[in-house]
C-alpha cells in the first residue's frame, strides 16, 4: 500500500520557536525504542558562541499533535549540527507513523522530501517534495537537488531567503512503501546549486549514544525500480527515431546495410523496431543500471560472454543471414537470461536488455553481416 506522505509529515515534522514565537528552526518527531525525540539541527537551538542550552526556552510544536513537552535539561553543544532533544510524552500520540531509518540513500530512482517551517509567522509548514541527491561535498554532506519552483518565492528571493527556517527538516524517501528517514537538512547550499545541505542519517548515528535501527541495505525496492518499457516505447516517438535516420546516422546506415542482408523486403517499421530497441535499452541503462551496482556487473558479465570476440558472418543470401541472426539473437537472450533469471527485480528487462544490446551491436558492427 502506498504511503500516504501528506498524513505521515503532518505527523512528524515539528518547528521550533522562542517564548516569544521568533521562528528557529524545524525537525522531526522521531522514536527508538519506546522513546520520543525530536531530532533538529544544532544551529537551530545554539547560537555560534553558545556551548550549552536550555530546554526551557524554546516551544516545539506540530500540525497534529500541538506543543510537545521536552525533558527538562542544560544540553551540552554536540560535535555535528545535529541534536537529539527527549519529549516527555504527556499524552499519546495517536496514529503515530513507524519511522525507518537507512543508509541506503544512494539506490537508483530514488526521490525524496523534507517538511518544514520558514522563518515567517504563518504559522505554517510547507513540504518540499520530488528532490534528487546530487552527490557528497567534502564535508561530507549530501548535497540534495530541489525543483526550481521551491527555491524561489512570488518575491524573486532565492536560496535561504526561501529556505531559511527548514534547516532541521528530516529528509524522507518519498517513493516508497515505508516511511524512511536518511537524513537531515543542515543548511541550504551557498553557491549556485539549486538545493539543501543534509547530515547522513548514519553520521548522526555515529555521533549519538542512542542507538538507531540503522539499515545499510534498503528492502522493497522492485516497485522503485520498476520500468514501464511499454510506455517508453510509446514516448520513443517516430519524430525522435526518424531525426537519428535524416541526420545521415552512420549507426542507422550500419543497420540498414546489414538489414538487407538478413531481413529481406524489410520496411520503416522493422529500422524503427531497431532503433526503438537501441534508444530504449539506452534509457534504461542510464536511469536504472548505471547506478546500481548489482544489476551493472551483471549486465557486463553477460555482455562479456557474447562479445567474446565480435562475429562476422558472410553470407550467400538474405534467407541465410536470417537463420544466423536468429540463432545469435535467441543466443544472446539466453546469456542474459543465465544471468538475470534468479533475480526477480531484474529478469523482467532480458527482452529489453539483449533486444537492445543486439541492435547496438548491429549498428556498432560488432555483429556484422557480409556479402
Amino acid at each position: 500500500m502506498a504511503l500516504n506522505l501528506i498524513e505521515v509529515l503532518e505527523k512528524i515534522a515539528i518547528a521550533i520557536e522562542t517564548k516569544k514565537g521568533v521562528p528557529l528552526g524545524s525537525g522531526t518527531l522521531i522514536k527508538i525504542e519506546g522513546d520520543f525525540y525530536i531530532i533538529t539541527a544544532t544551529h537551530c537551538v545554539f547560537d555560534e558562541k553558545q556551548n550549552e542550552f536550555n530546554t526551557d526556552t524554546v516551544v516545539i510544536h506540530n500540525q497534529e499533535y500541538g506543543e510537545f513537552t521536552l525533558e527538562k535539561a542544560v544540553v551540552q553543544k554536540p560535535f555535528i549540527d545535529a541534536i537529539l532533544l527527549r519529549v516527555i510524552k504527556e499524552k499519546e500520540f495517536i496514529n503515530y507513523p513507524e519511522i525507518h531509518y537507512t543508509s541506503d540513500y544512494l539506490f537508483p530512482s530514488l526521490e525524496f522530501c523534507f517538511r518544514g517551517k520558514a522563518k515567517s509567522r504563518s504559522g505554517k509548514l510547507y513540504t518540499v517534495y520530488n528532490c534528487s541527491i546530487n552527490g557528497k561535498d567534502e564535508q561530507d554532506l549530501i548535497n540534495v537537488s530541489i525543483p526550481p519552483e521551491f527555491y524561489t518565492n512570488h518575491k524573486g528571493e532565492t536560496g535561504a531567503e526561501v529556505l531559511d527556517g527548514f534547516s532541521g527538516s528530516g529528509l524522507i524517501i518519498q517513493n516508497h512503501k515505508r516511511l524512511y528517514y536518511c537524513g537531515m537538512v543542515c543548511s541550504v547550499s551557498d553557491d549556485n546549486f539549486c538545493g539543501v545541505d543534509c547530515i547522513s542519517i548514519s553520521t548522526i548515528a555515529d555521533n549519538n549514544i542512542i542507538d538507531f535501527p540503522l539499515l545499510k541495505d534498503l528492502p522493497d525496492t522492485s516497485e522503485i525500480v520498476e520500468f514501464d518499457v511499454k510506455n517508453l516505447r510509446k514516448e520513443i516517438t517516430k519524430e525522435i527515431i526518424k531525426s537519428a535516420e535524416d541526420s545521415d546516422n552512420i549507426a542507422v546506415k550500419n543497420l540498414k546495410r546489414k538489414m538487407d542482408l538478413f531481413l529481406p523486403d524489410w520496411d520503416q517499421d522493422d529500422l524503427e523496431s531497431f532503433v526503438s530497441d537501441m534508444l530504449t535499452w539506452d534509457v534504461l541503462y542510464k536511469e536504472k543500471v548505471k547506478g546500481n551496482p548489482i544489476f551493472k556487473d551483471l549486465i557486463d558479465e553477460s555482455k562479456d560472454v557474447l562479445s567474446a570476440g565480435s562475429k562476422k558472418y558472410v553470407v550467400e543470401s538474405s534467407r541465410e543471414g536470417n537463420r544466423y541472426f536468429h540463432d545469435v539473437k535467441k543466443e544472446f537472450k539466453d546469456i542474459v537470461a543465465s544471468f538475470l533469471d534468479e533475480h526477480p527485480m531484474w529478469k523482467r528487462y532480458i527482452s529489453t536488455v539483449s533486444n537492445g544490446e543486439i541492435a547496438k551491436y548491429l549498428a556498432n558492427c560488432n555483429l556484422d553481416f557480409k556479402e
